[in-house]
């Protein structure tokens, strides 16, 4: 995935040149949008995850380990 982000110009542009300029402009913002509620969806469903399994409502399966400071971490 290609994280180059495109400068747009503020000023209209007419004809054919123009509308597929605000056609792909578009399309670039539609991608964007789409990343992030991937995202945002990826985030949910983790913390969901977690309060079940510190509910104990499903099985516990990340590992729990000490780190060199004698904090717990998981992974």
């Amino acid at each position: 995935m290609n994280s180059t982000t495109y400068a747009l110009s503020l000023a209209p542009t007419a004809g054919v040149s123009g509308a597929l300029h605000r056609i792909v402009a578009g399309a670039h913002w539609l991608r964007i949008a789409y990343a992030e509620q991937r995202r945002a969806a990826r985030a949910r469903a983790e913390l969901l995850s977690y309060d079940a399994e510190a509910r104990s409502i499903a099985q516990k399966t990340r590992l729990r380990v000490l780190d060199a400071r004698g904090r717990w971490r998981s992974s």
